[in-house]
């Protein structure tokens, strides 16, 4: 039973949603666009049935920023809402 439960915590998931490849791209973008280096991005995940992505940092003091889901909006309406975070984020 013990090695079923552990088995659990072992499992990696291989394939990015959708959102968490968009995201991804919009931020290193975005990061750009703010002067930052894109390298400082450690990884963009969606949570198992959450309605956001959360984007990490290399720097453990940068907090992480939670982006969500967009109700039907364009892809240029969310790359300004990551370019905000962002901004607020480093203080741009």
């Amino acid at each position: 039973m013990t090695g079923v439960t552990l088995a659990g915590f072992l499992f990696i998931r291989l394939r990015m949603t959708d959102f968490e490849d968009r995201v991804r791209r919009m931020a290193r973008e975005a990061m750009a666009e703010v002067g930052r280096d894109a390298s400082e991005i450690a990884d963009v995940t969606e949570p198992p049935g959450a309605d956001y992505a959360v984007i990490t940092f290399i720097n453990d003091e940068v907090k992480p920023i939670e982006i969500a889901k967009p109700l039907g909006a364009g892809e240029s309406q969310e790359l300004d809402e990551i370019r905000r975070a962002l901004q607020y984020r480093f203080g741009t």
